[in-house]
């Protein structure tokens, strides 16, 4: 996975930029684009999964960022505004086309016995993703189980583990606590590990 961190420049250049777009000046339109384009295309498409969709979005997030460029209060610095904004349009796409099941994901987190012992066998693919992580093949795949995750799993996913977010960063982008950034990520991880272990066990997408 390609990894795309958050633009960590100081947060006076978000302001100056923001300042301009503010006065209307096209250079303003142009270095908000330069800066911010490449973060929110990833983020997109490792969210919706799909280029055609993501770089609509891409286009929607910078024309509302331009158009209210004059109701960003300021309580959160600039990118996470961007990002959230990013985020509730792929969601809104994701409900309108819903072209990817999603599938709950309590059936594939670890079961306990009454004495704490795993219920069943813990999957290790570690060997073998550390032999097959390269190949082409495998990163596909986790393309498909990762949409198959529900919004909200997939949203703190791709933010942190595709995009390089900390958790701080993707609970101001969500509006969320930080508690809740760790459980929901830790989920996620859960359930795409024993998904892969399922597939390199079996060989198939079950």
């Amino acid at each position: 996975m390609t990894v795309s961190r958050l633009p960590h420049g100081p947060v006076p250049e978000g302001a100056a930029i923001l300042s301009k777009l503010r006065l209307g000046a096209p250079a303003a339109v142009e270095a908000l684009f330069d800066r911010y384009h490449g973060r929110v295309y990833g983020l997109a498409i490792s969210i919706l999964k799909n280029e055609s969709d993501a770089e609509e979005v891409v286009q929607d997030v910078f024309l509302t960022v331009v158009r209210k460029a004059d109701r960003f209060q300021g309580n959160s610095v600039l990118y996470s505004w961007i990002y959230r904004i990013c985020v509730n349009t792929c969601l809104m796409r994701l409900r309108k086309g819903r072209r990817t099941e999603t599938v709950p994901i309590e059936e594939f987190l670890p079961v306990f016995t009454k004495e704490g012992a795993h219920a069943r066998p813990v999957e290790d693919w570690s060997r073998e993703v550390e032999r097959r992580l390269l190949e082409k093949e495998l990163g596909q795949v986790i393309g498909r189980f990762t949409a198959t995750l529900p919004e909200k799993y997939r949203v703190v996913f791709a933010l942190c583990d595709v995009q390089g977010f900390s958790y701080e960063e993707t609970a101001q982008v969500l509006d969320l606590t930080i508690a809740a950034v760790k459980s929901r990520l830790h989920r996620a991880r859960l359930y795409l590990r024993e998904q892969l272990g399922r597939y390199l066990r079996d060989g198939r997408v079950v």
